[in-house]
Order: C-alpha cells, then structure tokens, then sequence
C-alpha cells in the first residue's frame, strides 16, 4: 500500500512544440494498481489540491486510489478505468460507472463518467473529448439512455466545453467532504441523452 501517495513522482513534463497526437487508450486490468495510483495522484494533484483543507488532500488521494479502493474497483464489473497513452507515457486517465441511475430524477439506466483527468500539460487539448467518445461509446453498447457527470459549479470552463459536446445542466447538489473547503463543494450534475426522454 503506497504510505503517501500525495508523495509520488510527478510525471516529466512534455516538449510543448513537439507534442505526439497519437492516442492510445486501454482498459486497466487487476494488475494495473499501481499504474493507475500513480496516473491519479499526477493527474490530480496539479488541478485541485487548493480545494482541501489541511489533511484533506491525504484523504481524498486514499479514498480514490488508495490499495484498498482500487482492488475492490478493479475486481468490480460495473467499473471500467481506461489509460490515456502518448509521448510513450500514461498522460490521464477515465473510469466509468456503468451503470447508475442519475441523482433526483427517475432515470435508472444511465452510465455515469466519474472521473476524467489529465496531467496538466495535457489539459485543454481536446483529448477529453475523444475520450468522452468513449464514455458515449460504451453507454451506447449498453444500451444506456445517458450518460451523466457531476463538475464543480465554479468551474466555468469545463461545464461549457460539457455543454458543448451535449450535455445541460440536470441538477445541483452538494458534496459532504468535511475536509474540502466550503466554497468548491457546489456541483452540478449533468446529462447527456441518447433519446429525448430527459
């Protein structure tokens, strides 16, 4: 079990003019666990340590990818987790519920993207879409009716690049983090339909 795992290596950053847009995804495996550790904490770390209040950030890095969550998520057939792959290096990484119903509403067959990071010089590039594809894909073979998210309600830029790919705002809600700092646990939950039943 990592002892810190805020304490791991932060990936090398890449030669911004001569970034590979060569993509490749894959879907972690039970032998992934410390691959996919370490992919979180570089992923996140960079974007949203300023969000906890002291220990906080300890917390929530073991309650994601610590040993005990991450064998049990590995092992569970409702969750998928996918690598995001270039420059010859893990640069994010996806895990999809796929199936959970969408919070205050009466849609029980929706798949819900729980996570989608990248390091941060991967960040903004539309990578995030083509993995949305992804998402979009997966819900489609499961014969799904939406697929649904939740994001910050201050992050402005996310939501939009969400509503542009089709998704609206369903609802809001509040986290119960104790240790994350009041003013970011608003969110807001969104959907995005295969059929107009929403």
């Amino acid at each position: 079990m990592l002892d810190n795992l805020t304490s791991a290596k932060k990936l090398p950053p890449s030669e911004k003019n001569k970034i590979d847009k060569t993509i490749k995804v894959r879907k972690a495996g039970q032998a992934d666990l410390r691959e996919l550790q370490h992919i979180g904490v570089a992923s996140y770390l960079p974007h949203y340590t300023h969000l906890w209040k002291d220990g906080g950030l300890d917390w929530y890095m073991q309650r994601c990818f610590g040993d005990e969550t991450l064998i049990s998520e590995l092992s569970d057939d409702n969750i998928e987790y996918y690598f995001v792959r270039a420059e010859e290096r893990h640069i994010g990484f996806m895990k999809l519920v796929l199936l959970k119903p969408v919070p205050d509403s009466d849609i029980r067959n929706a798949l819900y993207l729980e996570k989608l990071y990248f390091v941060k010089e991967w960040t903004g590039k539309g990578v995030g879409r083509e993995l949305m594809q992804l998402a979009f894909k997966r819900a489609q073979e499961l014969n799904r009716d939406c697929v649904w998210l939740t994001a910050m309600d201050t992050s402005d830029k996310p939501i939009a690049a969400y509503e542009n790919i089709g998704f609206t705002i369903h609802s809001r809600a509040r986290l119960g983090f104790e240790l994350m700092k009041e003013e970011f646990r608003g969110m807001v939950v969104m959907t995005h339909y295969f059929n107009k039943i929403g």
